[in-house]
């Protein structure tokens, strides 16, 4: 008689934008509680979802959802004020419970730009919430009550800017919860009893005023698959990995991209360059150098190991990856976190900064080429790797979302 496979343990259901830092962020953990045998749902987009698979979890796909970053931290109105975006959120949120009908999950697991999404379907399905942080905690509720507030918005300020038909769909989807109290207004969002931020506490410039609500576990960092395969350069030179997107830089193009090729070309370093959708056409400069190599998506992970300067966007995801493994960065930041994240870098002199208009491939490669003679650079990254590991990482995520569970639903 075949046996019986054992009930999963837990429900969960993870959300994120759909961006290759968030997924990269939130699929280890998902796939070490799907390992505990939790049944893990993971809500994603076509473009990810074949990934998705490949690390055994079970895959809702959607259309794209609006990946809306909440304008105010915990306690702070995250409703967008624009119809059209609060009317494709409802259309996610809808698609997503409908999938959900005959079994609601235990928990919602989610990214801060699905913090939306993830608060009206908690509110429909009376279900708690973690969120997953991929950049700093912003203005959370510290121990001693500063620097954040645990008040919520005034009642109506996230709905009362709304057509009259736009906030008649949105009660009517959260109208199920109004007996627990809760209106519409309860997407904007206050503190999860639980929050997962994906960096050690050490990064964090204000880390040692959060309270328990908070668990700083450092970076989750991807398993590596087995299609994901590179090797070091028989020349023995230090490597370079090069992974900015010259679409977000004041020169964009596979242009930028053959300049910095040719900047590199006889410097004593080995570039490999992540080049994206521009691979071919920028493979074409690099073909007579030995020391570049172009790829559409290097193997960061397994690149990172071998790296001795990594030149990438300062998105939390990346530095915090580049940190475990060793390896100083030298970061272009693009927008307020990244500034944020690279100013914090600079500050523990993990790296060093360069703006876009200063990103000129000459500086870029001088950047890198002192980086990789910096001793004293070298040595505190190598500290900061044992922080970043100490703090626990993936296991560590999965053991927190389990107590969590265990405290809400163990009598």
């Amino acid at each position: 008689m075949a046996e019986v496979p054992p009930l999963p343990r837990y429900s969960i259901v993870f959300l994120s934008g759909p961006a290759d830092a968030g997924t990269r962020s939130m699929l280890p953990i998902a796939q070490e509680l799907n390992r505990r045998d939790h049944r893990v749902t993971y809500v994603t987009t076509q473009e990810f979802a074949g990934r998705d698979v490949t690390c055994g979890v079970d895959v809702l796909v959607h259309a794209s959802c609006a990946a809306a970053v909440p304008s105010g931290g915990p306690g702070r109105c995250a409703g967008p004020q624009d119809p059209v975006l609060v009317e494709d959120t409802l259309d996610c949120a809808e698609s997503i419970h409908a999938a959900f009908a005959d079994d609601v999950p235990d928990l919602v697991l989610y990214e801060d730009s699905a913090r939306i999404t993830a608060r009206l379907l908690t509110c429909r399905w009376k279900r708690p919430a973690a969120e997953v942080f991929p950049s700093f905690p912003g203005d959370f509720p510290a121990a001693d009550g500063a620097p954040g507030s645990d008040s919520p918005a005034p009642a109506g300020d996230c709905v009362s800017g709304l057509p009259a038909g736009v906030r008649e769909r949105l009660f009517s989807f959260v109208a199920t919860a109004a007996n627990a109290g809760l209106s519409p207004d309860d997407f904007c969002t206050r503190p999860e009893p639980l929050s997962i931020a994906l960096l050690p506490k050490e990064f964090q410039t204000d880390g040692y005023s959060f309270d328990g609500r908070v668990a700083f576990v450092g970076p989750c960092i991807p398993e590596r698959r087995m299609d994901e395969r590179w090797l070091p350069p028989e020349s023995g030179l230090p490597v370079v990995f090069f992974a900015l997107d010259p679409e977000l830089l004041l020169e964009s193009g596979p242009e930028f991209l053959r300049r910095c090729v040719d900047a590199f070309a006889g410097k004593p370093l080995h570039v490999v360059m992540s080049a994206g959708g521009h691979a071919d056409t920028v493979r074409e400069a690099a073909a007579p150098l030995s020391n570049v190599e172009v790829h559409e998506h290097a193997p960061r992970s397994v690149v990172l190991r071998c790296a001795s300067a990594f030149i990438c966007h300062a998105d939390l995801n990346s530095v915090m990856e580049s940190l475990y493994f060793n390896t100083p960065l030298v970061a272009v930041p693009t927008g307020e976190r990244e500034r944020a994240v690279a100013d914090r870098m600079v500050e523990l002199g993990l790296g060093v900064r360069l703006t876009p208009g200063a990103a000129e491939p000459r500086a870029l490669v001088d950047a890198a080429a002192a980086l990789v003679e910096d001793r004293e650079t070298g040595r505190r990254v190598r500290e900061f790797q044992r922080r970043a590991r100490r703090a626990g990482g993936t296991r560590r995520a999965a053991d927190e979302i389990e107590r969590y569970l265990e405290w809400i639903y163990q009598p």
